[in-house]
C-alpha cells in the first residue's frame, strides 16, 4: 500500500507538468487571422437601367456600391412635386438613422461656384475624372477613422448641383471611385441638360 501511494506521489507532479504544458500550448496557439476579402472591382454597370429606385438609380448599382441585397429607400420630391430632390438607401429594416447611399439634386443650386471650389480645398477633394465633368470626391475622417465618402458636382453653367454620399460601404470596394461613377452617369440626366428637371420628375412613391 505504501509503495503504491509513494509511486502516485512521484508520478503526479510529472503528469501535472505535462498537462500544464499541453494546456499552455493549446491556449497560446491562436487561429490564423481571417484574410481580407478580395477587392471587388466590378463596375457599377449602367446606373440608370431598370429595375431602378426613385425612378433614377438601378438596383444593381446600389447593391454593388453598398453591399446590400435588401434595402429600404426614401424618396423626396420638390415642393411642387416636379423633380427629385433626394434618394436615400438604408438597410432593411433600418438599423440606425444613417443611410448607406444618398443622392441629392440641388435645382437650382444655392451655392456659387466660388464656394464649391473653396469646399474642395477645405476637404482635400480629388477632381472627378475628365469625363465626369466639374466636381470632386472626398472622404470624411474623424479620429483617424474613415466613415463617409462623397462626391460633389455641378452643371457646367453652375445652375444645378449633384451630390452622392456613401457610408459604411464594403471594405473591398473603392467608394470614391463609385461616387465618381454615379456622378459621371447621372450628369447628363440631372445636370447638363435643359430637361434635367423633367427627366427626374414624378410623384413620390
Amino acid at each position: 500500500m505504501n509503495e503504491t501511494f509513494f509511486s502516485l506521489r512521484i508520478l503526479t507532479p510529472t503528469t501535472t507538468l505535462f498537462l500544464a504544458a499541453g494546456l499552455l500550448t493549446a491556449c497560446s496557439a491562436s487561429p490564423p487571422p481571417t484574410p481580407p476579402p478580395a477587392p471587388d472591382t466590378r463596375p457599377l454597370g449602367d446606373v440608370t437601367v431598370a429595375p431602378k429606385v426613385c425612378d433614377l438609380i438601378s438596383r444593381q448599382s446600389i447593391e454593388r456600391a453598398t453591399g446590400l441585397s435588401d434595402f429600404t429607400v426614401k424618396k423626396y420630391m420638390s415642393k411642387d412635386g416636379k423633380h427629385l430632390e433626394s434618394c436615400s438607401v438604408y438597410t432593411n429594416p433600418p438599423t440606425s438613422s444613417a443611410y448607406r447611399l444618398k443622392i441629392e439634386i440641388d435645382d437650382p443650386s444655392e451655392l456659387p461656384l466660388s464656394r464649391l471650389e473653396g469646399a474642395k480645398a477645405a476637404r482635400d477633394g480629388v477632381d472627378l475624372p475628365a469625363d465626369a465633368g466639374p466636381g470632386f470626391t472626398f472622404t470624411i475622417v474623424e479620429s483617424g477613422v474613415k466613415y463617409q465618402t462623397a462626391g460633389w458636382a455641378w452643371a457646367r453653367d453652375g445652375s444645378r448641383g449633384l451630390s452622392v454620399s456613401l457610408d459604411d460601404t464594403p471594405s473591398n470596394r473603392d467608394p470614391q471611385k463609385d461616387a465618381a461613377e454615379f456622378i459621371r452617369q447621372l450628369r447628363p440626366i440631372v445636370l447638363d441638360t435643359d430637361a434635367a428637371s423633367t427627366q427626374t420628375s414624378g410623384r413620390p412613391k
